[in-house]
């Protein structure tokens, strides 16, 4: 109601332009009558009947413009459809990327091309994994449905793993209405793999409320693939289990044994192949019966009456056209009506998209392969908004992928990342040339290609994925036989230190007695031999690690071709610094021989330790804590720590007394709460997702396979 009243109102103000243009008009034509007659002519040319002509055709174009009507007739709206739920697997092996660019992503792809082809279905949005999650009631509004599928990731469930069951339970209970079975379907997109669903009681449910499911298969049946993750920051990563890489591909024997236990179920093994997810739902759905539901009470149509404004205000503008003193004024009225009828007309692909696409394929046969490709996706944008003919898109899509494949194989030889990237997008080019032309054959051979190159460059990922654990591991050994290394050695100095007792003397009071001689121990002479070896049997594991991190440098860091300079790879230090601690153990043992160069000898020792150190601390592995703990023995040779009587009162007076912490809540008054509706609202939405992120955790902790 509102609309029309602003409708009309908008008629009212334009209908009382009239009045000041029929003041214009006459004003006009007053000044001209008085310019003729100064001139000394005396013609008439009827102006008046020509302005009242025009006013009058412009008053009856103000009234079509309100759109008037005539014999109203009361309608009822009746949608006829069945109702579509879309249940969507998203646990973690929808991530494989056996088909562009990962299973989900087609699923969701597949949804929307479905949508497209609805018009009176009733749709629903469901996903599952571990559990199930209502992302859309049953409607009929397809945007909000898009908008929801933006949302599914594999974290819309609760907890991870496959169970088909809980999808199913949650539609026939919560989405599903009773009084429509028979014209209610179900359709499920996953990669099968189901971890503990009963399948007897999931068909028994779908037969019992009249529910129609259809099944597809997305994913390699033949072949794993690997599952690509990513971490909070972004980083990617192959899921394990173990420490093994876990390979997943369609589990093509389980939903076919599903759809055979029910004579309302249908597989369809769409694999890693282009698909059209409307279309096999149409021939699936093929001669069921549909269900007319009547929306209110019905709309008033009327009989569109502008029309009856329109021509008699074509012609008024006629006539006062024609009115005149010669026949021009007639040419140009039919001029003008003629003008009027026409209706422009779209044209094909513009000049300046052919010259771009002339362009384009000129820098793809020159190698410019970045340039090309940019174009290539400027010319598709651009041809897309205009009447371009789909063989025309199609014809620039399949040479945008040839670009693609092009920088994909450039690229792999540098980084199989980036290659499969390239790869990835030539995919998604190609299966658009393949939507515009169905039967093109150049992008479904194309596409096959691809599809290897990108199977071959997720081999090369994986096989680099291992070598890096491969090295990661040696690393962590190398690391582990260091600190072995460095305990050994301290150990064996610390024995040392404690042999060579009798040169420790207490601090010396004020006045005291001269200290007597230092005497050598009497079991120095049989210490020193057992020092001698223990100290070679550490120099030799020194030099066996410094022959390990020389083969682990020379793995991170292969020689590089002439004329390209070698780069400092992460070992590069440590190598050099470990090359040092033989050396220093070597001047040790030389040293330990000999009870008045035992001290030079724990000196080459803690050199040893320092260097083992500052080696840990560079592949990160900080050991401070036992430095610290060394200094504190190296103070403990010299002399004790002495407290003073000041620094027994300053650390005194700092610790807090008995009643203080009282008192001082007696100081302080607490503040006075203020938190508005809102404040509340979100602490206790805030509360809401902890609980469930701890339920789903729980729930999570059962589930022996989360992928």
């Amino acid at each position: 109601m509102s609309a029309f009243i602003f409708q009309w109102l908008g008629v009212l103000s334009l209908l009382l332009l009239a009045l000041p243009l029929w003041w214009f008009l006459s004003y006009a034509r007053a000044r001209r009558a008085e310019l003729i007659k100064a001139m000394g002519g005396g013609l008439s040319t009827h102006r008046g009947l020509r302005d009242a002509l025009r006013i009058a055709a412009f008053v009856l174009l103000v009234l079509a413009l309100a759109r008037p009507g005539y014999a109203p007739e009361k309608l009822s709206i009746s949608r006829t459809g069945r109702d579509v739920v879309f249940a969507i697997d998203v646990s973690q092996s929808m991530l494989a990327e056996d088909v562009a660019p990962s299973r989900l992503e087609v699923a969701k792809q597949a949804v929307r091309d479905a949508l497209n082809t609805f018009s009176n279905e009733r749709v629903s949005l469901v996903v599952y994994a571990g559990s199930a999650t209502i992302l859309c009631p049953l409607t009929y509004d397809y945007d909000f449905v898009r908008y929801m599928l933006e949302q599914t990731h594999t974290r819309s469930a609760d907890f991870g793993g496959t169970t088909l069951q809980s999808a199913v339970e949650k539609v026939v209970d919560q989405v599903l209405m009773a009084d429509r079975a028979g014209v209610q379907d179900l359709l499920v997109m996953t990669d099968g793999g189901d971890h503990g669903s009963q399948m007897a009681k999931v068909t028994e449910l779908l037969q019992e409320h009249g529910v129609d499911l259809l099944l597809l298969g997305i994913g390699n049946p033949h072949e794993g693939s690997p599952i690509p993750i990513e971490d909070a920051d972004g980083v990617r990563s192959l899921l394990r289990s173990e420490a093994a890489i876990i390979y997943t591909k369609l589990d093509d024997a389980m939903l076919r044994s599903l759809a055979a236990q029910s004579a309302h179920a249908e597989y369809v093994a769409v694999g890693n192949q282009a698909f059209d997810l409307g279309q096999i739902y149409v021939d699936s759905v093929a001669g069921r019966a549909v269900s007319a539901s009547v929306a209110g009470d019905g709309v008033v149509v009327y009989q569109e009456a502008a029309l009856f404004f329109v021509i008699p205000a074509l012609l008024l503008l006629l006539l006062s056209e024609c009115w005149g003193v010669n026949g021009l004024r007639l040419g140009q009225a039919w001029l003008f009506l003629a003008v009027l009828c026409i209706v422009p007309k779209g044209e094909a692909a513009t000049p300046q998209l052919q010259a771009q696409f002339a362009e384009a394929s000129q820098l793809y046969a020159d190698g410019a392969f970045v340039e090309a490709e940019a174009l290539f996706a400027e010319v598709a944008s651009s041809g897309s908004e205009t009447t371009m003919t789909p063989s025309d898109l199609a014809a620039v899509q399949l040479n945008r992928g040839l670009c693609l494949m092009q920088l994909s194989r450039a690229e792999s030889d540098a980084s199989a990342e980036i290659g499969l990237s390239y790869a990835q997008q030539a995919q998604l080019a190609l299966l658009a040339a393949k939507r515009y032309v169905p039967n093109f054959e150049r992008s479904g051979i194309r596409l096959e290609s691809t599809a290897r190159w990108v199977a071959e460059l997720q081999v090369r990922i994986a096989a680099e994925a291992e070598d890096t654990n491969a090295m990661e591991a040696q690393l962590e050994q190398l690391v582990e036989w260091l600190q072995a290394l460095l305990k050994a050695q301290q150990e064996l100095r610390q024995q040392v230190t404690e042999s060579d007792v009798n040169r420790r003397h207490p601090k010396l009071a004020k006045n005291a007695p001269p200290l007597p001689p230092i005497v050598q121990p009497s079991d120095a002479g049989a210490n020193a031999p057992i020092y001698v070896r223990s100290q070679r049997v550490l120099q030799t594991e020194a030099e066996r690690l410094y022959i390990e991190m020389q083969k682990l440098e020379a793995t991170i860091s292969p020689p590089m071709p002439a004329g390209i300079a070698p780069t400092d790879s992460l070992l590069a230090e440590a190598v050099t610094l470990m090359a040092k601690v033989p050396l220093a153990m070597e001047h040790a043992a030389g040293l330990l021989v000999s009870w008045n160069s035992w001290p030079a000898g724990r000196s080459e020792q803690q050199i040893a330790e320092q260097l083992i150190e500052e080696i840990l601390s560079l592949l990160g592995n900080n050991s401070s804590d036992e430095s610290e703990g060394n200094e504190w023995d190296e103070m403990d040779e010299y002399g004790e720590y002495e407290y003073s009587d000041e620094m027994d009162e300053s650390m005194m007076s700092s610790m807090p007394m008995a009643g203080d912490f009282a008192a001082g809540g007696e100081m302080q008054a607490l503040p006075v709460p203020n938190y508005s509706a809102d404040d509340i609202l979100m602490e206790e939405q805030g509360s809401l997702q902890f609980r469930q992120q701890q339920r789903a955790k729980a729930n999570a902790g059962k589930v022996e396979k989360d992928y």
